[in-house]
């Protein structure tokens, strides 16, 4: 081996390990969570917020997508599950604000743009200890204190969605496992070789999940399911090529594979295929809402987000049709 690439796999471990333990070289690629990160009422200028939650459920943020947090109405139902974060605009009257003992207000009003406060499965979350020990759970703990301005009088799930202007939300049980994820890919490469033990397996288990997503839709099939039904086929399709016959690498040991006659990395296929079906997941949460609370006023917000994913969509099968990948 090169001393050169020596040098090339240490920089990488040190960039990786960076990343991993400290997040300061991290890249978010969803612009909510970028403007998250700034806002001083979730303690997180330095990343604070972003590492505890790596710690606590185990996630990558680099590889977190675009479109992984959702902006919705603070009365929707997809803010029971995984982390919401509301949020106001600008500043807000408190319709909870109390007095001091001296008969004055206190609290009345609330200052913005900020983040208000956070919940997991609808419970209010806390960051318990600080710092490299910092982490972040529901229910209240020694030195545990509550996410965002946590005003006093207003920490109940109902009065948050009196004051907020929007919620953000994040499945957690989509991409926690993230980071333990990558390092057991990192366990399996050899000198920079991608191993794909058993290819049969990824196969079936991408098929699986796209026939789990199916089964939880309301209604019938359309065109968004024939596009994820192709998508997932003609990416089995390439990895079943890329590791029939000699692994193909190009100079940096990146595993090749071949779509619609062009030469692509495998990596940018397997991880353009998950990206879909996660889009398609999202699509049918949204199409489930829509059907179940049709004369909501978020009825026409849901049937927008399904246009924006359906579109997302076809883009990801055009790339595989004419052998551009889309990688994020």
């Amino acid at each position: 081996m090169k001393k050169s690439d020596i040098h090339k796999i240490i920089r990488e471990e040190f960039v990786n390990i960076l990343r991993e333990e400290t997040m300061i070289t991290e890249a978010f690629q969803d612009p909510i969570a970028r403007m998250l990160a700034k806002d001083r009422s979730l303690g997180n200028s330095w990343f604070n917020f972003f590492n505890a939650m790596s710690k606590s459920f185990d996630i990558a943020w680099d590889k977190v997508p675009k479109g992984a947090f959702q902006k919705v109405a603070p009365g929707s139902p997809l803010t029971k599950k995984g982390l919401a974060i509301y949020y106001i605009k600008g500043d807000v009257e408190n319709p909870f604000a109390g007095t001091d003992r001296y008969g004055y207000s206190r609290d009345a009003k609330i200052y913005g743009p900020a983040v208000l406060a956070a919940t997991i499965n609808n419970k209010i979350a806390y960051q318990n200890e600080r710092g490299d020990s910092a982490r972040i759970g529901v229910g209240k703990a020694r030195r545990s204190e509550p996410l965002g301005k946590a005003i006093r009088g207003t920490m109940q799930v109902n009065k948050l969605k009196d004051i907020a202007d929007e919620v953000y939300v994040f499945d957690l049980e989509s991409y926690r496992g993230g980071t333990t994820a990558l390092k057991s890919a990192r366990a399996e490469l050899k000198m920079g070789k991608d191993k794909f033990t058993n290819h049969k397996a990824w196969k079936k288990a991408n098929l699986d999940r796209y026939e789990d997503i199916l089964r939880s839709r309301v209604g019938g099939r359309d065109e968004v399911d024939r596009m994820v039904a192709e998508i997932v086929k003609l990416a089995n399709q390439a990895v079943t090529d890329a590791v029939s016959g000699a692994l193909k690498q190009d100079k940096y040991g990146d595993i090749m594979t071949t779509v619609a006659g062009q030469e692509v990395m495998l990596k940018d296929v397997t991880q353009s295929m998950d990206n879909a079906i996660k889009d398609y997941q999202r699509y049918i949460q949204y199409e489930n809402e829509e059907e179940r609370y049709p004369d909501a006023s978020g009825s026409r917000y849901y049937s927008e987000k399904k246009k924006e994913y359906a579109m997302e969509l076809k883009r990801y099968l055009k790339g595989f049709k004419i052998g551009k990948i889309k990688r994020y």
